[in-house]
């Protein structure tokens, strides 16, 4: 998503040049040098301004010849033996999964990841290929949703959604540029985010 926010604000500002960077680790996105950020989760640094940008759904897939494999999930505790694609525990994730369902409440239970990833695509190409189940975030496989490549599994039951802001330095006056930028982010964004499957 974070390519094609780019893409298109540079195709809307012809002259303008960006440099991207990615990480999957916490940093302190100013400190390391950069005009703005997006980022996924809780705001941990006092030293930026966060303007919210929606919400990241995310939901547990499999592909449609992982599913066909296997007997159909009943219930949650169904999923304990499976293999699972998993993040890594410093994003805070570890062998615990929580999915919640608005029908009934939450329910944790641990896993064995057969992978455990930093990356998102990497992630989303190991379920493709049929290797697990995973929990990826709805706009990473939104047209794999729709095309029927990637299937939710237990649909009524979801992981908790995390918070997308984009940041900024708060002790300083911004370009008008790095203004335009952010507010531009921060609209495509909100609109990106919303959940469509």
């Amino acid at each position: 998503m974070v390519t094609r926010l780019i893409a298109n604000f540079l195709q809307t500002n012809p002259g303008v040049t960006a440099e991207l960077g990615y990480t999957n680790r916490p940093v302190h996105v100013i400190q390391e040098g950069y005009d703005a950020g997006v980022v996924a989760g809780d705001i941990t640094d006092d030293s930026v301004v966060a303007r919210p940008s929606g919400k990241i759904v995310r939901h547990l897939v499999a592909s449609s010849a992982f599913l066909k494999s296997r007997s159909p999930p009943k219930k949650v505790s169904d999923l304990e033996s499976w293999p699972w694609i998993s993040l890594s525990a410093r994003f805070g994730v570890g062998k615990d999964v929580t999915l919640y369902s608005a029908k009934r409440g939450e329910q944790t239970f641990r896993i064995s990841p057969l992978l455990i990833s930093e990356g998102v695509t990497s992630r989303r190409e190991a379920v493709r290929a049929g290797l697990g189940i995973a929990i990826i975030s709805e706009w990473v496989i939104r047209e794999d949703l729709r095309s029927g490549r990637l299937v939710r599994v237990l649909p009524q039951w979801n992981a908790k959604e995390f918070p997308a802001h984009v940041v900024y330095p708060g002790h300083r006056v911004l370009p008008a540029l790095v203004r335009a930028f952010i507010d531009f982010a921060v609209k495509y964004m909100s609109t990106e985010l919303q959940p469509r499957v």
